[in-house]
């Protein structure tokens, strides 16, 4: 080996051995070189990358700013990053994208050009970031709360103490009605203020054990008073419920907040859905998609209707002063009040919407003394005495849920295809003639969404079984499936219900 060999080994081992990226290229900008952790941060083999124009690890946008800085850096000499470090976006091969620091230096070698660029993954320090904001922007909510509720409480005060003297010299009793309500509203008022406060503070709520049916019922008695006849409110409460330890002014504003922004949602009328149900989440994948831990809690839902929110709007609808409403119309505290009661009570929040059908909030509270159910692989064990390998397409546009179905599918012991889109399932039915079954959500882009699937798949091949899926109630859905005879299971569902939904679909004649 000559010298020159020997110097070319050094340095590739030199280079994978440091943790952090290093990526070699020339004046064209054609990498030479890329170390191990190149391809751990970009998802490449490193060897593959050689040769290629390091506009290929650069979404398209910067990689045209790139090409124009560096023919400006070539011609003038002068360029603002070289030696220095800034963020910008990197592209991996997956196609995703991530928040990266690079810091670019210049080296000639035999009169050619070179330029060395050592890469950081800023993912976890941009989520930081944002954590911090987030909890300045709960700080700000504490000091703006914290001048303005003793102005409130004397607003309130005065207002609750004549509705109460009124109600006193009052004989007619749908006059005393409309009176009663306004008291309870005020009072509420105060309360919701408290809570603000105490949200803000990170302080404990008062929590006791409640009667969560009366909670709901007392709050559904203000909104349906409150909601005109547009709004078709129905209570579904399951009796009895475990004990909770939560607080009942809170819960009750909780659902008032939630139904307030369900009727803001349509504003030309629509239905309303409150549920109350005590739910096992004794499933480890069930846990991971909800982030929850194991375990019985009592669960209050809203479905409504409405127009819908978009990913971006579902990630931030929690977040403080975070608002779709016009100026003057919304505060954006309602539902990070409600992230805060329901958090600071054990449980957790969740929200599953789809534009065009409406939005379902669920809202988990833990049981109180609750026993973690037996091991879920009995229940298992049980439901793969049903399966014969059947294969299943799951069709499915979110990534995480594809991966997520497809495994719970296999742990089942069925054989699994996937399409992203109902136009690629229906593609791929015409080149496979094994598919017994596939597994739909109802959302789906391009032309044939799930309904329109499966009415493509009776049409045209009607051995094949279905199974469709949605975040919302099956009786919200009939309107649009009354024409379909399919089996239906709502999200999210646990594993021994796809077993269970599966087994049904596959014994039902």
């Amino acid at each position: 080996m000559t010298d020159q060999e020997q110097g070319a080994v050094l340095l590739t081992t030199l280079l994978d051995a440091m943790p952090d990226a290093v990526l070699i290229s020339d004046a064209s900008g054609v990498i030479t070189r890329a170390n191990r952790a190149v391809g751990v941060l970009f998802g490449y083999d490193p060897a593959v990358l050689v040769g290629q124009s390091i506009n290929i690890l650069m979404p398209q946008a910067l990689a045209e700013r790139h090409d124009s800085f560096m023919a400006r850096y070539l011609k003038t000499g002068q360029g603002r990053i070289i030696g220095r470090g800034r963020a910008v976006e990197g592209l991996r091969c997956d196609g995703s994208t991530f928040p990266l620091h690079v810091s670019l230096g210049r080296a000639e070698h035999a009169g050619e050009i070179q330029f060395v660029a050592i890469m950081h993954d800023l993912t976890q320090r941009v989520a930081s970031e944002e954590a911090l904001a987030r909890t300045a922007r709960i700080d700000a909510i504490g000091q703006m709360t914290g001048g303005i509720s003793h102005d409130f409480s004397n607003i309130l005060t005065v207002v609750i103490g004549n509705l109460e003297m009124l109600d006193a010299r009052m004989t007619d009793a749908d006059d005393k009605a409309m009176v009663s309500d306004a008291l309870e509203a005020a009072e509420l008022g105060a309360e919701l203020t408290a809570g603000l406060s105490a949200f803000a503070r990170k302080s404990a709520t008062h929590r006791d054990t409640i009667d969560v049916n009366a909670a709901v019922d007392a709050a559904l008695a203000l909104i349906q008073r409150t909601f005109d006849p547009n709004y078709d409110i129905t209570v579904e409460l399951e009796a009895p419920l475990p004990t909770v330890l939560a607080d009942t002014t809170q819960l009750q504003s909780a659902l008032i907040n939630i139904a307030l922004n369900a009727r803001d949602a349509m504003p030309e009328g629509g239905r309303i859905i409150v549920r109350s149900e005590a739910v096992n989440i004794d499933d480890t994948y069930m846990a991971q998609e909800l982030d929850v831990a194991e375990g019985s809690y009592v669960r209050v839902s809203v479905t409504d209707t409405g127009r819908g929110m978009g990913p971006d709007t579902q990630q931030r609808v929690f977040e403080p002063f975070f608002t779709t409403k016009p100026v003057g119309h919304g505060t954006g505290l309602g539902l990070a009040m409600v992230y805060g009661f329901v958090r600071q009570c054990g449980g957790h929040v969740t929200v599953y919407s789809e534009l065009g059908l409406g939005t379902t909030i669920a809202l988990y509270f833990p049981v109180l003394d609750a026993v973690p159910p037996k091991k879920m692989q009995v229940r298992k064990a049980a439901a793969r005495k049903t399966v014969h390998g059947q294969t299943v397409l799951v069709v499915e546009d979110n990534p995480q849920i594809m991966q997520l179905t497809s495994a719970r599918l296999r742990d089942l012991g069925y054989q699994v295809k996937e399409s992203v889109s109902g136009d690629a399932a229906a593609e791929l039915l015409q080149q496979e003639n094994q598919i017994d079954a596939v597994f739909t959500d109802l959302m789906m882009p391009g032309e044939l969404d799930g309904l329109a699937l499966a009415r493509h798949i009776v049409a045209s091949y009607p051995n094949i079984r279905i199974l469709l899926t949605s975040g919302y109630a099956a009786d919200i859905l009939a309107r649009q499936t009354d024409d379909l005879d399919h089996h239906f299971l709502r999200k999210p569902y646990r594993q021994s219900d796809l077993a269970n939904a599966l087994s049904a679909l596959f014994d039902d004649d």
